[in-house]
Formats: structure tokens, C-alpha cells, sequence
């Protein structure tokens, strides 16, 4: 039988090559789903399409030598001592009320001993609501908020992304130049929505800074107190009940019949001038006694009428005697004038014989 000529030295060192080989395999797979998972965003949403990273910038300067001599173009790398800075600028506190909105300027510095083409200010809004503890971060949706950015005079909107906490961030696409020793300045606005809740009483605002080389700032944080007026709702207005019918009273039986009131005594009619008055009774006066003429044969001498008083003409007092008396003396008149026509008419008779 033929044995290997491979010492064990050596069958210990493929064998060692290859569990590194497999060791690698799985590091850079884990490595592609690290990157891949920081990229879209796993942890939270985005209220828009994620700005781009800055992209790295060539660490080759521009070739120098002599090419045409064939001699190979050597690079002069460019290395920065640090990482861009960024902070508030003049800026000693922050508040905003719902319904309006503030500015927060932000200054960001380059002290790295060489340029930067591209440096992308990012700022973050950390929401409190009362209740929630000190310290915490609550949740609140990203509709009661904007973020505006400003770097060359326009206001351009940003869009908000959470990040894997309730954090909201926004990044211009586009960062700005930055010398060597200088700073520059941008500004981003926050506006606040009339409706946000009524308990959110604190922002956690934050400032950080990304070069095109990938170098990141430290963090800046300062807190912006909100103020969110309470709304006092108007009482509904209730439309006022009808009013049901009155029914009418029920009249109560009196237990008495109630007494029949006297009639009033009539009035009396209205004395007119061509009427005579009703109630004035005239007053026959007394008849004084016819005197003694001849009477024609075979007549009745009949008593003078009785005079009435004119209407409206008051009536006299009596001076006589009452009405009975009158009537006597009438019926004693004419019994005096039959008996003096009985005389001539005996005295006629006698005459004649």
C-alpha cells in the first residue's frame, strides 16, 4: 500500500485554510445584511426618499511627474485631522408654539488642516410629552411637524425619517463647501401644527454633520420648549324644546248654583220734542164750573177737555186738591149743568102752553 508523502505539517495548515476561508464566507455575508439592513431603514419610516450618503472623495490628488517619460503619476493623498464640527449659532434658547414655527441657525467648522467639498448638516427632533417621564422620548407623528432647510437663500422642504427610536431626522440631499479654518452657515426651520397634542411640552432638538469622506460630527443637542394652547371647545348648541300645548284648564264645578243677579230697573226713554213725556202724568186741573148760557134743544153741553202740559215742559206744584177732589167737582159740574138744561127745558114746555 502506498502512503502519503504529505507531512502532517502541512495537512494541518490546508486544513487550516480552509475553515478561514469558510470563516471569511460567513463574515462577509453577515457584513452585506448589516449594510443592507442600515441602508433602508429597518428600524423606522420615512415620510420621503432618504438623502443621499455623501460619497467618498478620491484620496488621490492630482497626478504628478512626467507621463510622457513613462514615469508612473504619483498621488498625494489628502488626509484630515478630525471631522467636520457643527453647533448652534447665537441661538441661547429655542420654543415654539403650535401653529407657528421657528429658525434654528446652525454654524458648521472645518479645523481638519484640509477642505471639504461636501459636508451635509443633519437635524433631529427628539418629542417629549408630558407624562412620559424626564428624559424619555415619546411618540408623535411626524404630520405635526415640518422642516424646512435654507443654505443659499431658497427654502427647500425636507422630508422626516424615524429612525429606530421615535427620532426624526432631516437631511438636505446637498451638503456645502467648507475651507480649511472657516465655517459656514445654514438654517433650518421647524414649524409646529395648530392641532399637535395638547401634552407635548418638549423638543430635543439635535445637530450632527456627515463630509463627503465619511467623517461624522459629534452631536449637538438643544431642547425647545413647546407651548400648545388649549382650545376651549364652544357648548353645543341644543335647539330649545317645543313647548307642549297648554291644555286648557278644567273650569271646577261651582257646588252652589250661583245667585241670579237682579235685572236692572229699565232706563228711561229719552224725552224728544215731538214726543210726550212718558213719564210726566199731566195734572187735570181743577174744572171750574161751565157757566150758565142757553143750550140748544136737545144737546149735551160736554165738559172742557183737560189741558196737557207741552213736552220738556216741567211740572208745576199743585196748589189744589189731589186728584180724587178734581173728580168730584167735575161729576158735581156736570150734574149742575144737566139739571140747568132740565130748568129751560121745563121753562120751554110751559112757554108753548
Amino acid at each position: 500500500m502506498r502512503t502519503s508523502a504529505m507531512p502532517a505539517s502541512a495537512k494541518n495548515t490546508v486544513v487550516r485554510r480552509r475553515v478561514a476561508a469558510v470563516a471569511a464566507t460567513v463574515l462577509l455575508a453577515g457584513s452585506v445584511q448589516l449594510l443592507t439592513a442600515e441602508s433602508s431603514w429597518a428600524c423606522g419610516s420615512s415620510d420621503g426618499p432618504v438623502a443621499a450618503a455623501p460619497k467618498a472623495a478620491a484620496k488621490a490628488a492630482a497626478p504628478k511627474g512626467d507621463t510622457a517619460k513613462g514615469d508612473a503619476p504619483k498621488t498625494e493623498a489628502v488626509t484630515h485631522d478630525g471631522a467636520p464640527q457643527i453647533g448652534f449659532f447665537m441661538t441661547p434658547s429655542l420654543s415654539v408654539t403650535a401653529g407657528g414655527k421657528v429658525d434654528v441657525p446652525v454654524e458648521v467648522g472645518n479645523f481638519t488642516g484640509a477642505p471639504y467639498r461636501n459636508v451635509v448638516p443633519t437635524l433631529s427632533l427628539a418629542t417629549h410629552l408630558a407624562g412620559d417621564g424626564d428624559g424619555g422620548v415619546s411618540y408623535v407623528a411626524s404630520e405635526y411637524l415640518a422642516v424646512e432647510y435654507n443654505a443659499d437663500g431658497t427654502w427647500k422642504k425636507l422630508p422626516l425619517r424615524r429612525g429606530c427610536d421615535p427620532t426624526l431626522f432631516a437631511t438636505p440631499a446637498k451638503g456645502v463647501p467648507i475651507a480649511d479654518g472657516r465655517a459656514n452657515h445654514v438654517t433650518f426651520r421647524v414649524s409646529l401644527a395648530a392641532d399637535a397634542p395638547a401634552d407635548l411640552d418638549l423638543i430635543h432638538v439635535g445637530l450632527g454633520a456627515t463630509a463627503e469622506d465619511g467623517a461624522r460630527s459629534e452631536w449637538a443637542q438643544k431642547e425647545m420648549t413647546v407651548k400648545v394652547p388649549k382650545v376651549t371647545k364652544p357648548a353645543p348648541t341644543t335647539t330649545p324644546a317645543k313647548p307642549a300645548p297648554a291644555r286648557p284648564a278644567e273650569t271646577a264645578k261651582p257646588a252652589a248654583k250661583p245667585t241670579t243677579p237682579a235685572k236692572p230697573a229699565a232706563k228711561p226713554a229719552p224725552v224728544s220734542d215731538s214726543t210726550p213725556a212718558a213719564a210726566a202724568k199731566p195734572t187735570a186741573p181743577a174744572a171750574a164750573a161751565a157757566p150758565v148760557a142757553p143750550v140748544a134743544p136737545k144737546t149735551t153741553p160736554t165738559a172742557a177737555p183737560a189741558t196737557t202740559a207741552p213736552a220738556g215742559t216741567p211740572e208745576l206744584a199743585q196748589t189744589g186738591a189731589d186728584t180724587p177732589n178734581g173728580l168730584l167737582a167735575g161729576i158735581a159740574a156736570g150734574i149742575a149743568a144737566l139739571g140747568a138744561g132740565m130748568v129751560l127745558t121745563v121753562r120751554r114746555l110751559r112757554a108753548q102752553r
